[in-house]
């Protein structure tokens, strides 16, 4: 169903909306994330068809999801060696010989490629799409078991069911409900939906009665946003009981851990802790239960929770995980021991740069979080960290060929250090077994955000449409058409021109980022007439005609950031921004003769700002001068002289922290020390 009319009251629309009927289900929203008769959400999220891009960097990054990245993935997840394979399900479907290979999550990783595609069908239309997507479909359900459990970690093996939390069988089936209902929504077929009921129901047989050794199950929580999918996409109020079990059960008894967030009860959890994903995803699927519910006390935690991680444990980059490994000591909380940990958060302003995780995947799971936790208040702040991560440690994660990935994403890289687990010397390629990362959960999550990503772009609720994303797309309801055009983040002016509209008023929500100053409104040529403060939302309300035109222009000064002064790593060093981009420098931008350790930033740089578009797929630089100290004791002293200042003044070239490493292996700094 989709939003016809915002003059409707959505009152109507949701009141209108049926639930399943006689076991067949009946689609109630088209979003990726369908809060379409959510009642405690301040908007509702767009149809996945409702915005298009149509230019410029999102616009770029969909076509190259499309054309490059989705069709490597689909090749390579189909070989037999890769860590994440269809042959798995297929050996389980008895349609292929041979025994698991792989990861334990590695059919969680399947499914998000199904979602990856289609998110992207949903757009394109593309009938081979549609043929791949069921004939995986037509698989899994040959693999599935009669009483509706699938992992095939455990069905080609002779492992237990429910056994040991990382056996990850809670992962794979999340990801399964979550992508059968984007399929749903995607194809209006059934197809896939059908085996994600029969999952749900299983799930429901085995959890809803709370088994008390089951208590910390699962590892990673990927299963409390697909049983919420689950239930916004058929009307069956058992699978919300599930989510809703999943949460409460998760640190219920003693013996839970901190590195799945199992010790404390998320209800009482006063920091973050413990491995980034698993933080992310369950507090994302607890938002999801929260927008169903509304209860106060959920939200109370995630709001805390978000303020542990943005004001003490984010980098610049929006990434979250500072570990590899480590311990969490709660001993002065009076809250037990200390646990081990990793890929993990550390303790308050630990943030090192050279050693910093920042898993992909917890990259994007901050990013899910803030969209939630943006629909659940309507508060821009969500909005602002949301975009930080996508611009940046998101986007970072990819190549910009669309075929090489990083798992890990640190601040800065030195040539000739060891690196630690999962790290790697260079982008991989699409494929593991020529990577020193055995691991490929990343590739097909970088793959189904890019492709769901116009989905986040726009919201409604009664009378308004909200703006969160800025890029060239079109926007169509079928009740409001509008056009944005802009070449964000490289230029800071947004352009909206209105092509349909309903008669009666109603209000254009336009976000206002954090890091802008003096930004600008006109409508029709003329000042709009109203505040324009930083990190908020600005409201235009009035009866709109066709042609009607919105200008934002939003000032792309170039800043120095410096971090709190309990960040021991970047003290007396600046990183720099220009909009929501961060920048870093990297060696193959200086001469041979200097290293990067040796370049000292000016207090007060001027700079000049660039676009190339045959760099690295087209982006805006930033070059200043900068100075090279000189050292008179060897490099390779652990201490030794302070240096009197630089000797040498030098030509600094900067580029978007995304786009590094796309020119082989090479030294790298976000923070660089002043002079």
């Amino acid at each position: 169903m989709r939003f016809v009319a915002l003059a409707r009251p959505w009152s109507a629309i949701v009141l209108g909306i049926l639930p399943a009927i006689a076991g067949t289900a009946l689609a109630r929203g088209r979003p990726v994330v369908d809060t379409s008769a959510s009642p405690h959400v301040q908007f509702r999220n767009v149809d996945l068809d409702a915005v298009r891009w149509t230019e410029g960097f999102w616009a770029e990054r969909f076509a190259l999801c499309r054309d490059v990245t989705v069709p490597a993935l689909i090749r390579v997840m189909q070989k037999p060696d890769n860590s994440a394979s269809f042959q798995n399900l297929r050996i389980a479907a008895g349609l292929a010989e041979g025994k698991f290979f792989g990861n334990n999550w590695g059919d969680g990783d399947c499914y998000k490629l199904i979602e990856a595609l289609a998110a992207v069908y949903r757009v394109t239309r593309d009938p081979q799409l549609d043929r791949q997507m069921d004939e995986w479909i037509e698989v899994i359900g040959k693999a599935q078991a009669p009483d509706g459990y699938i992992s095939t970690q455990i069905q080609l093996t002779d492992r237990q069911r429910w056994q040991d939390l990382h056996f990850h069988e809670l992962y794979n089936m999340g990801h399964l409900l979550t992508a059968a209902c984007v399929h749903h929504r995607a194809t209006n077929k059934d197809n896939f939906l059908r085996i994600a009921r029969k999952l749900g129901d299983y799930l429901c047989t085995v959890f809803l009665p709370r088994p008390r050794e089951l208590a910390h199950f699962c590892f990673n929580p990927s299963n409390i946003m697909g049983a919420v999918e689950l239930y916004r996409t058929t009307g069956e109020r058992k699978y919300l009981r599930l989510a809703q079990t999943f949460v409460d059960m998760r640190g219920s008894v003693p013996g839970g851990s901190d590195q799945n967030q199992a010790k404390v009860p998320l209800r009482k959890e006063q920091e973050a802790v413990g491995h980034a994903v698993t933080a992310a995803y369950l507090w994302c699927g607890a938002a999801d239960v929260c927008a169903e519910t509304g209860e106060p006390a959920l939200l109370e935690a995630l709001t805390r929770l978000w303020a542990d991680v943005t004001e003490r444990k984010m980098y610049l980059t929006g990434g979250t995980a500072a570990l590899h490994t480590g311990e969490s000591d709660r001993r002065l909380l009076k809250r037990g021991p200390r646990d081990s940990v990793h890929e993990a958060f550390g303790a308050p302003y630990q943030l090192p740069n050279r050693t910093a995780y920042n898993e992909t995947c917890a990259n994007i799971g901050h990013a899910m979080w803030n969209w939630r936790m943006l629909a659940l208040t309507g508060d821009a702040k969500y909005a602002e960290v949301m975009e930080r991560v996508l611009f940046n440690s998101m986007l970072s994660g990819l190549g910009v060929e669309g075929k090489d990935f990083f798992y890990t994403n640190p601040l800065r890289r030195v040539r000739g250090v060891p690196l630690l687990s999962n790290d790697s010397p260079a982008r991989w390629p699409d494929t593991t077994p020529a990577s020193p990362v055995h691991c490929f959960c990343c590739p097909p999550n970088v793959a189904r955000t890019l492709a769901e990503l116009n989905g986040w772009a726009y919201g409604v609720s009664e009378d308004t449409v909200w703006v969160h994303l800025f890029g060239g797309s079109t926007f169509d309801d079928g009740g409001i058409r509008l056009t944005q055009k802009t070449r964000y983040p490289w230029d800071g002016r947004v352009t909206i021109a209105i092509e349909k509209t309903p008669e009666t008023p109603w209000t254009l929500r336009l976000r206002i980022p954090g890091w802008v100053q003096g930004a600008r409104l006109q409508v029709n040529g003329r000042d709009a007439g109203v505040e324009v403060r930083p990190q908020s939302y600005v409201d235009l309300d009035r009866r709109w005609s066709p042609g009607d035109t919105i200008q934002l222009d939003l000032p792309m000064d170039v800043v120095l950031i410096e971090a709190h002064p309990l960040v021991e790593e970047t003290r007396n060093h600046v990183a720099v921004m220009r909009g929501p981009i961060v920048y870093c420098l990297e060696s193959a931008d200086l001469p041979d003769s200097v290293s990067l350790q040796d370049v000292r930033l000016p207090h007060q740089p001027v700079w000049q700002v660039r676009h190339e578009p045959a760099l690295l797929h087209g982006v805006t630089v930033l070059e200043t001068e900068g100075g090279v100290v000189s050292r008179s004791e060897p490099s390779s002293a652990l201490y030794r002289r302070a240096s009197d200042g630089p000797a040498e003044r030098i030509k600094l070239h900067l580029i978007p922290y995304y786009a590094w490493s796309n020119r082989g292996p090479s030294d790298m700094t976000v923070w660089i020390p002043l002079e």
